[in-house]
């Protein structure tokens, strides 16, 4: 109750900036999501999505008839979507710390040239929607692509960088840049929910009391704006881009800084490690710790475990054949893991890792892992929602695939075995690489299992998918079904179903005869 309060008083700040000033919801919800709510980033963000597109959509719904340029959204909105991604790829690549620090300087810039606006009422430039349609695309795309690019790079919803450029790049006036600018946020807010989407928790009784309070918010504030003239709402503005700059610069700079030690300067480490998936064990629950050795000698590593507060347990390595694994100098050696039971909390652990490694007797060493591709928390929100979902009822491939007399088709069946306990859970099952749905026969689309149910079996009947000849020669995931799983409609995501060794070669066997029978 109290996070729903919380939430609700939250909402309301967030939806009168964004009815407002049409921007400053992203970066006011997130932080407050974090540190006033209590959310973990990665529920905080989508979290925030949803919040700040509906109240974008809500501010934008009185200004729709006169204050929104749709030339404008198109030809901004539908190039920043792809360039947005684009942009996300990038920062995932670079250090936190200075993205936010640029995101800083780009604020205090767009806050001065908006102060600046404020006292000049006349647009610095012809506006771009009383040319041609060449002209417009000529202007608007670049802006779509910049600001994309920037949202996605700085993580934020893109009403700071919009506005400004509508108004400074395009001399759209302040309120028709108000109103275009809060149905880009809301195409923008949704882009970035879909990209969410594998693995997503909500906490949806919050999201939905939040997003709620800041819709009526943003509407009343909507109201209140065309009330205000148009160097007061950039005043207004700018107040609020240096007030978030401030409070940017205030976390970001003292972490740039080098910190004063009294002690000489440690020399390099004698071993750094990183984390990626294992690309030969498709299916599996493995990763490659990845270990490169920074000193002059050899390292002889006898033993190692990847350790970190996600899962109950260590991840031993050991060598297969029982030899110590030397490591050359400047060399780099993948060493697979097995990932124990996943520790699923309400909020979900931290996501830190560490290698132990055992260097005979040089003993141990004990450095932090890398993990640029969050390879542990993707596995770890697999393995939690593969407990939730086996908490109401379990899916198993049978091990024989019964094969059409004509040997063109073929059935496979489902096993479902619900836990006898409490709970619901909804499954699409998918097509494979091999095997497709039989012409005439789909598969069930949305199946709803109870835990409370009788035990059942589904069957499919399928058809090969395809039948070039390297199809099963490079096959590692078309007998593995892909589930599309709800649970209770609160987090959903995709896992798979690992076929028996038989049922793998039975399909092998009649993919082989159905292409060859075509």
């Amino acid at each position: 109750m109290d996070t729903v309060l919380l939430g609700l008083a939250v909402g309301l700040a967030v939806g009168a900036v964004v009815g407002l000033v049409g921007a400053g919801g992203a970066i006011i919800a997130v932080p407050a999501l974090v540190y006033v709510v209590g959310l973990e980033p990665e529920d905080a963000v989508p979290t925030s999505l949803i919040v700040v597109g509906l109240a974008s959509l809500a501010g934008a719904v009185p200004r729709l008839r006169r204050d929104v340029s749709w030339p404008l959204v198109l030809m901004v909105a539908v190039p920043g979507i792809p360039a947005s991604w684009a942009g996300t790829a990038v920062g995932e690549l670079l250090d936190p710390d200075w993205l936010m620090l640029c995101f800083a300087l780009i604020m205090i810039v767009a806050g001065i040239r908006m102060l600046a606006s404020a006292r000049n009422s006349a647009p610095a430039v012809r506006s771009a929607e009383h040319g041609s349609w060449g002209g417009l695309a000529l202007r608007g795309i670049p802006v779509g692509l910049v600001v994309g690019f920037l949202t996605g790079l700085l993580g934020v919803g893109g009403g700071f960088l919009i506005i400004p450029a509508l108004t400074l790049l395009l001399g759209v006036p302040m309120p028709r840049a108000i109103g275009t600018s809060l149905v880009i946020i809301a195409i923008n807010s949704a882009s970035g929910f879909a990209a969410h989407l594998d693995g997503l928790f909500i906490d949806w009784t919050l999201a939905l009391s939040f997003a709620a309070m800041a819709m009526v918010a943003s509407l009343a504030a909507a109201r209140l704006a065309h009330r205000l003239n148009e160097a007061l709402v950039s005043r207004i503005f700018a107040a609020v881009i240096f007030t978030v700059a401030l409070g940017v610069l205030v976390q970001t700079v003292p972490k740039l800084l080098p910190a004063e030690t009294a002690a000489a300067p440690a020399g390099p480490p004698a071993a750094s490690a990183s984390l990626a998936a294992s690309r030969l064990s498709f299916g599996e629950r493995s990763l490659n710790v990845l270990v490169e050795n920074h000193t002059a000698e050899d390292l002889v590593i006898s033993a190692a475990q990847l350790e970190s507060p996600a899962y109950a347990g260590p991840a031993p390595w050991t060598p297969a054949d029982g030899d110590a694994a030397t490591l050359r100098p400047g060399g780099r050696v993948a060493l697979p893991v097995e990932l124990p039971e996943a520790a699923c909390g309400n909020h979900g652990p931290g996501f830190e890792a560490a290698v132990r490694l055992e260097l005979g007797t040089a003993g141990e060493l004990v450095v932090p892992a890398a993990d640029p591709y969050r390879t542990v928390a993707e596995a770890h929100g697999r393995d939690c929602l593969q407990q939730e979902v086996d908490a109401v009822a379990s899916f198993a491939l049978a091990p024989e695939l019964e094969v059409a007399a004509d040997g063109r088709s073929a059935v496979v069946r489902v096993l479902l075995t619900p836990s006898g306990g409490s709970g619901t859970v909804s499954v699409r099952i998918g097509t494979t690489t091999l095997l497709s749905e039989a012409p005439g026969h789909p598969w069930p689309r949305e199946i709803e299992v109870d835990a409370a149910d009788e035990p059942s079996i589904l069957e499919l009947q399928a058809v090969p998918a395809r039948c070039d000849a390297h199809g099963l020669a490079e096959d590692k995931a078309g007998t593995r079904f892909p589930l599309e799983v709800g649970i209770a409609a609160t987090r959903n995501g995709q896992l798979r179903l690992e076929p028996p060794a038989e049922f793998t070669a039975a399909v092998y066997g009649f993919v082989r005869s159905a292409c060859a029978a075509q």
